[in-house]
């Protein structure tokens, strides 16, 4: 069971326990003590600019191409009282190749030298991922500092966008106990350190009194457990029965990740599996509670038409190149009008069948049911509004991303594929069951 500190002792014994930032800042706020080298400017007025929007952001390309260099440089960082640190950032970038790019450090008067940083983005968006270097051989030493370094020629260049950068004591840290947690076990951040890979996903695993929580493709990020999407994700208890999980989730970019999970998850039983995440979750804190408890009634969301749906998405303001999401999750009942020829499970819905379809139900998770032109579905996730940029200018998406297909109004039995995971399924205006390769009525007779 959970060992309780008091709050004294908790307080008195933070320093020394609590895994700290040793260095933290959202470039999005403001630049603070960072400070700028411009050792080649190649004719412009500057290369790194702050921005309220992308953080810290550097060009060589304005109206062409031009020759720079830049650093990008922290203040000094005392780690002399530090065992093992990490660097953590999120950065973006769009043009130009990696080769261009890097991140190097020192200690005090020392000579700068490149990190080994875990993740580049692959230039094909403005989509921010999150890196980690490890600072192992600066370790014991004050004065460190970070610069990230950006280069251009009158070729071609990159932009490159850093967001936030921290730098945290890992050294064996571990997170005194919050005495107004009444959880009997809770996992943070912390327990995941260092795990998995960013962006695609890695094994991660931890285990704390007798419970042990893993994915497969997973990150341990600083600030979240990260699980993502097609990963699987499992919380084992070794002796005391799981009744309920309580998650903690925290959001991207304004958008919440969730991963289609509820908050509170009734277990009663010593394993939680999840084999596949429908979209990606983001944990900040996952408390495991033992015992029996009841679980809640079940909540039927009242389905709304595609036109309140469209309303609601369009109503939704998504940065440039991002995307904005609802908090809750909707029903939309409408007909499939279209059918995506480059994207899985993804088709369009409109209220009346036939009619062009503007609304969008993307790579569907759980789809066991071929749909077809005609069908009157009913799509359940979070309303999503994205605002793209492609070759032929700018655009906006209106959609169910990753939503649950749950009940389908189709035109026979023949079409309904006999997938392992449990829906619901109306053929004919008969409901129908489909479940582990089988599907059966209302009564529990097996039909196929």
């Amino acid at each position: 069971m959970k060992k309780i500190f008091s709050f004294i002792a908790a307080t008195l014994f933070a320093g020394s326990m609590m895994a700290a930032n040793l260095l933290t800042i959202d470039f999005t706020q403001g630049q603070g003590e960072w400070t700028i080298d411009n050792k080649e400017l190649g004719g412009l007025d500057f290369v790194w600019a702050q921005s309220s929007q992308y953080g810290m952001k550097a060009t060589g390309y304005v109206n062409g191409n031009h020759a720079t260099e830049a650093w990008l440089i922290s203040p000094a960082i005392d780690l002399s009282a530090v065992e093992a640190a990490t660097l953590s950032f999120s950065h973006a970038r769009r043009y130009g190749d990696n080769s261009q790019l890097s991140v190097k450090a020192k200690a005090g008067e020392g000579a700068w030298a490149d990190l080994s940083v875990s993740a580049w983005p692959d230039g094909s968006s403005w989509t921010f991922i999150d890196a980690t270097a490890d600072l192992a051989s600066y370790v014991g030493q004050a004065g460190v500092q970070i610069a990230f370094v950006y280069t251009s020629t009158a070729e071609g260049g990159a932009t490159w966008e850093i967001k936030s950068v921290t730098v945290a004591d890992q050294g064996g840290a571990v997170t005194p106990v919050d005495p107004t947690d009444d959880a009997d076990v809770t996992f943070t951040p912390a327990d995941f350190a260092g795990q998995g890979v960013s962006g695609t996903g890695g094994e991660v695993t931890a285990t704390k009194e007798g419970v042990t929580i893993s994915t497969n493709k997973g990150f341990g990020h600083s600030a979240a457990l990260r699980v993502y999407k097609g990963g699987s994700f499992s919380v084992v208890s070794a002796t005391e029965q799981i009744g309920k999980i309580v998650f903690t989730f925290g959001s991207y970019q304004g958008t919440p990740k969730d991963g289609g999970l509820a908050t509170e998850v009734v277990v009663n039983a010593k394993e939680y599996q999840i084999a596949s995440m429908e979209s990606a979750a983001y944990m900040e804190k996952i408390q495991i509670y033992f015992g029996e408890y009841e679980a809640p009634e079940p909540v039927e969301i009242e389905p709304i038409t595609v036109a309140e749906a469209l309303a609601i998405a369009q109503a939704l303001t998504p940065e440039k190149t991002k995307s904005a999401s609802t908090t809750d999750k909707y029903a939309v009942k409408g007909f499939v009008v279209g059918i995506s020829t480059k994207n899985e499970n993804t088709f369009y819905l409109a209220d009346e069948a036939g009619a062009y379809g503007e609304f969008e139900a993307y790579k569907c998770a759980s789809v066991d049911y071929e749909v077809a032109e005609g069908d009157l579905v009913i799509v359940t996730g979070k309303i999503q509004h994205y605002w793209g940029e492609g070759s032929n200018g700018e655009y906006h998406s209106y959609e169910i991303s990753g939503g649950v297909l749950e009940h389908v109004y189709g035109q026979g039995i023949e079409n309904v594929v006999l997938g392992e995971k449990a829906q619901k399924v109306m053929v004919d205006g008969v409901l129908y069951i489909v479940r582990d390769g089988k599907m059966f009525n209302v009564q529990g007779a097996q039909v196929r």
